[in-house]
């Protein structure tokens, strides 16, 4: 440290002397969030942090708590007791912030070392001497625990769930009282879910306990709005202020077209990602979903061992084994791997022993895995948050340029990619949408509030309930309701479902340990689907597989995780036993809704789309090329692809105006088919898909297929059956939306799916009792019991109420498509193309489901293409299509309405 007399910058001025002094010895001057959140947490002020990754705004957070508890020493009155809170949405966040946040105690002289200082007794109370910090999620052990309710860390590390545990009990409770303040981290990943709700909730029962008022600070590098999201983080009515250096950092995203045609295949990806990594020291490869980040590591590897000439990912030992590389150089990483594969790739990427890893979005938020050069994005993030968060994993130095690129798998991904780097130009950014009092979280917190055997009059709980703002217009009716079937209440003439708390006309009130477990074995919000663990054989574990992937293998069956190829050895009830193995693998697919373009996004690609096709009617291609150079920043063989693939579609079909929609007729598989062009996002896309489902039913008295994308969604009839085209253009229209959307969803498969989701969050159906996991078949069938009886006896029981609004409103987005609709200037135009016009070729692939994987999907979607490039070659314009191989005759021109 410095000595004597030297000067302290004004930022760090007003810390305590120690911590001071190691500001300017490391830091040198404070980072912009440090300069504007400092003055803020010193006076005892709420405040949300939102800045760039690797801008300081952690240590933003942190460095008045290193003073308070400082200074606290130095009066000697530094109790055992916590004084901050840090709550993350991932457990290795956590983990990782305390390992960061020790270091600067160590050096400062603050930290406790292990089994060396002890607290004072001193007037009857402990005094402590040094600074203690601690974990506490379900990855602690039981030791641990109990120890933290006799030595209390000072700074106690932990997740929305494990707190919501700790509020139940009254040994934590005692000691939760003390906390002075709160670090939310990520508050993106959590205000706009039901995990971010409970924790509203949760951060209101702590509110209620304190003795002082809560200092809350939140920290997020990419979030918008932000006084919405501040209210989220501080309650209702309280002041929050708002630290926002959102543009500190400079970003660099470029979009690759690794592709001649229409689209590239996986292995041409692979092949480009290994070579965009050549001349950086690490980079992380970004994609949407895990079974595609096993591919992708599987093909990466083999393009990185035919190139270096080392051949497969796995190599055979001498008695035939194949067997890891040991010089392997690409990594995998998903949450469904086993947590200690993906601390020992986290490692190995921190001490530079692996070149590439590949992942979903795991790795989004702040997990410390050292420096990264560069970040791809396959495909696309599906939004500009998520491209910003992908991105700022690059660069992770002051000053440094967040380096990233958009390898682009069709011409689809180059629009998208050009239209979120225009957005992050125009500083645009998706809104986050809090939900609106989700009713289930609402049970499960009434049940912690009153375990074990507290009273809480419902006044009281309204009020508290009221206080945080996704509750903040919470009718009481409808925490009655809640408490009505918590408390014994059945549907219609039959028996109570559940039993978890009792209550009175005026308050609620708990029934001791017993019924109270069933919180303790249930409490969150995360959908628990049941898993297999896939172990070697006689080793370790390497991941977790879904029962349904587990249910269609055999033994001698070849399966790909971990980027690697295993052979089934044996098959048990709850566990996968495997062994290394070189083989064509299957691939496992886990249950996740595929993440759509928001509106934001999805506006500005119906602009560009028709800006192109603007130029192209009015002016020429070498016009259209000047355009996107000029505001999109689009140029070379990505601008060539953009402008070719809408002069194609204008050719065979027509570009919507942004704000229209486009309907084209098909004969496919001798059904009639048609394809609605709305750009509409894909959520709002899913709610227009049924409502049209809904209407075509109430005509037709028949059942529709359906498929949706983020442009558009596709209807098929039955066939024998079709319809003019005006009855088409008819059907999208702004009257009755709210009736016919439910109408196409009760009898479809949502509802009834999120229902098992949204019972099992409100405790009416359990995920675990007696300290066993209920099998998922059992979940199913209890659940869509349940369902069906309280659909005919009680429509308006609370969690049917909660099904739906989630549905509609979390998964879907209902008000977006009937903005959509209301927005319609004009009926929809009805087009009947000689073959699928280049917009379709996504949603007709797509349509096919799981049975086609992705190198198949490349396939047909060059098959279309050669099809379109047939047509434009043509004198003849009226000449009948032929069968597109290897779809056989999937598309047959209509010769009339």
């Amino acid at each position: 440290m410095r000595g004597e007399g030297y000067c302290v910058d004004e930022a760090f001025a007003r810390l305590h002397p120690v911590v001071a002094a190691w500001c300017e010895e490391r830091l040198g001057a404070p980072t912009p969030p440090q300069r504007g959140a400092l003055p803020l947490a010193l006076e005892r002020r709420s405040a949300l942090i939102c800045s760039p990754t690797g801008t300081g705004k952690t240590l933003a957070a942190f460095l008045p708590i290193m003073s308070r508890l400082a200074d606290l020493r130095d009066r000697d009155e530094l109790f055992p007791r916590p004084y901050a809170l840090y709550v993350s949405p991932l457990r290795a966040l956590g983990y990782d912030v305390e390992h960061n946040l020790r270091r600067p105690l160590r050096e400062m002289g603050l930290l406790e070392r292990p089994n060396t200082e002890r607290g004072r007794l001193r007037r009857g109370r402990i005094r402590e001497t040094h600074v203690r910090t601690g974990v506490r999620t379900g990855d602690t052990p039981v030791e641990e625990r109990r120890l933290m309710l006799t030595r209390p860390p000072h700074v106690l590390m932990t997740t929305p769930e494990s707190l919501a545990l700790m509020l139940a009990m009254e040994s934590y409770r005692k000691v939760l009282r003390y906390v002075e303040t709160v670090v939310i981290d990520e508050v993106h990943a959590l205000a706009g879910n039901k995990r971010g709700a409970y924790l509203a909730l949760c951060l209101e029962s702590l509110e209620a306990l304190v003795r002082e008022p809560l200092v809350r600070v939140g920290l997020s590098a990419t979030v918008a709005p932000l006084e919405r999201v501040a209210t989220f983080l501080c309650g209702v009515d309280r002041p929050c202020a708002v630290v926002d250096e959102r543009g500190l950092r400079a970003i660099r995203l470029h979009i690759d077209a690794p592709f001649a045609g229409a689209i590239a295949p996986l292995s041409r990806v692979a092949e480009r990602c290994v070579e965009l990594g050549r001349d950086v020291r690490t980079q992380l490869v970004f994609v949407n979903v895990r079974s595609q980040a096993e591919r992708l590591a599987h093909e990466m590897a083999l393009a990185e061992g035919a190139a270096t000439d080392g051949g497969e990912v796995e190599v055979a030992g001498e008695d035939a084994t194949p067997r890891p590389r040991s010089d392997a150089k690409i990594g995998i990483h998903h949450s469904a791997l086993e947590r200690s594969v993906r601390h020992r790739l986290e490692a190995r990427l921190r001490a530079g022993e692996v070149h590439s890893v590949v992942c979903s979005s795991s790795l989004e938020l702040g997990v410390d895995i050292g420096y990264v050069d560069r970040v791809c994005i396959v495909g696309g993030a599906r939004g500009v948050t998520p491209t910003l968060q992908r991105v700022g994993r690059a660069g992770h130095r002051p000053g440094a340029v967040a380096d990233g690129v958009v390898v682009a798998q069709d011409r689809d991904d180059v629009l998208e990619a050009a239209a979120t780097r225009r957005c992050i130009l125009d500083g645009v950014l998706e809104e986050i949408v809090v939900p609106e009092a989700p009713l289930d979280v609402l049970a499960q917190w009434l049940v912690m509030s009153v375990c074990y055997d507290r009273r809480v009059a419902f006044a009281e709980a309204l009020a508290t309930a009221r206080r945080a703002y996704p509750y903040r217009d919470l009718e009481e009716s409808a925490l009655r309701a809640v408490a009505a079937y918590l408390s014994g209440g059945g549907a219609g003439p039959d028996e109570a479902h559940v039993r978890r708390l009792g209550s009175d006309a005026d308050a609620l009130y708990g029934l001791g340990k017993e019924v109270c477990a069933a919180f303790f074995e249930n409490v969150g919000t995360i959908p628990d689907e049941s898993q297999v663990t896939v172990a070697l054989r006689g080793g370790a574990a390497i991941g977790k597989v879904e029962e349904s992937f587990v249910a269609g293998l055999h033994e001698g069956d070849v399966m790909l995780l971990n980027g690697r190829t295993f052979r089934v050895k044996e098959v048990r009830g709850s566990s996968l036993s495997v062994e290394p193995f070189a083989g064509r693998p299957n691939v496992p697919v886990w249950s996740s809704h595929i993440k759509g373009v928001p509106v934001v996004l999805a506006r500005e690609i119906a602009k560009l789309r028709a800006g192109i096709a603007q130029r192209l009617r009015e002016d020429s291609a070498a016009a259209a090329l000047r355009w996107l150079a000029q505001r999109y920043k689009l140029e070379g063989v990505a601008a060539a692809h953009a402008v070719r693939y809408i002069a194609q579609q204008m050719a065979i079909s027509a570009v919507p105006a942004a704000g229209e929609a486009l309907i084209e007729v098909y004969r496919m598989d001798r059904r009639q088919t048609a394809i609605f062009h709305t750009c509409a996002g894909r959520r709002a896309n899913e709610a227009l898909a049924r409502v049209v489902a809904a209407r075509l039913f109430a005509k037709l008295r028949a059942n529709t297929t359906l498929s949706t994308d983020d442009n558009g969604f596709l209807v098929t009839l039955p066939r024998g059956v079709a319809l003019p085209d005006a009855a088409w253009a008819s059907l999208l229209h702004a009257d009755d939306f709210e009736r016919d959307l439910l109408e196409g969803l009760r009898g479809g498969h949502l509802l009834r799916v999120h229902f098992r989701y949204v019972a099992t969050t409100g405790l009416l159906v359990l995920r675990r009792a007696g300290g066993r996991s209920i099998r998922r078949s059992g979940l199913r069938w209890n659940s869509e019991r349940i369902f069906e009886r309280l659909l005919e006896a009680d429509p308006a029981f609370p969690l049917l109420r909660e099904t739906v609004r989630t549905v509609t409103r979390d998964l879907l987005d209902a008000p977006g498509a009937h903005d959509f609709l209301r927005a319609l200037a004009n009926e929809p135009r009805v087009l009947h193309p000689l073959a699928a016009s280049p917009f379709s070729f996504g949603i007709v692939t797509s349509s096919f489901g799981d049975s086609v994987v992705l190198d198949d999907r490349a396939s047909m979607v060059e098959a279309l293409h050669e099809r379109v490039l047939d047509i434009l070659g043509e004198r003849e314009a009226e000449r009948e299509p032929q069968p597109l191989s290897p779809l056989g005759p999937l598309f047959e021109r209509r010769t009339g309405s």
